[in-house]
């Protein structure tokens, strides 16, 4: 399995905090957000990972080099024009026939990945995405799951707390995913990519956890993660 950590974005919310460095690269408990998921990911069997940058893409490439301080092979993606969290997955796996691990630059993770790579070994279906009960169900792409299947998306501006399950920005996805990506304009896997692979008949599955799995993409949860961590 290839795994991809997406980490292109410009990070606009996050400016306040992040203006002269990339989002992921914004330091928790000492270490950049990206550092803590490469550690995350080696710590459950990747030795090889690959990054999609853009914005200030130098800062990560600087940081990390080729990942040996880390005792991990890294490989960069960088994106010439902004292609979405989907089209820079297709862009840098366009070639591969190989199931896809995708996690997102800007999550807190402490998860045992081993039962939801089981998980998806286990199912058929063109991508299976990790689920929680989110705090933040405003602004969430939401999931409607039977089971173990998911049957749609929506958001919800005035969902109540805790009442609904959310994509947590971590997947793994198989070719026939990635197929859907287009090549000529930007998408997004929530936005675009999994409602339009349900509208094609794929079937996706979703695994429930409720491990700490925590985004950090907003002022707002940043600055909550930072306060719950000094009490």
């Amino acid at each position: 399995m290839k795994v991809l950590i997406v980490a292109g974005g410009f990070g606009t919310r996050m400016s306040a905090f992040a203006k002269d460095i990339p989002k992921p690269m914004l330091k928790v408990l000492g270490k950049p957000i990206l550092e803590h998921l490469i550690v995350w990911l080696k710590s459950s069997g990747f030795r090889e990972i690959s990054l999609c940058l853009g914005h200030r893409a130098n800062i990560v490439r600087d940081y990390f080099q080729k990942g040996e301080t880390w005792g991990v092979y890294l490989e960069y993606y960088i994106e010439t024009e902004p292609r979405g969290t989907a089209g820079c997955v297709r862009d840098a796996c366009q070639n591969s026939q190989e199931d896809i691990l995708v996690v997102y630059g800007d999550l807190f993770v402490e998860m045992n990945l081993k039962p939801f790579l089981d998980f998806h070994a286990g199912h058929s279906s063109a991508a299976s995405l990790v689920l929680f009960k989110t705090d933040h169900p405003h602004d969430s792409d939401l999931v409607r799951l039977e089971g173990d299947k998911i049957l749609g998306f929506y958001r919800d501006a005035h969902a109540q707390p805790f009442k609904h399950l959310s994509c947590a920005a971590v997947w793994a996805i198989r070719r026939p995913l990635l197929d859907l990506i287009p090549k000529d304009r930007p998408s997004d896997f929530g936005r675009d990519i999994f409602p339009q692979a349900l509208k094609n008949g794929l079937s996706l599955s979703g695994y429930v956890t409720d491990e700490a799995l925590v985004d950090l993409g907003t002022p707002e949860r940043f600055s909550a993660f930072e306060k719950g961590l000094s009490q």
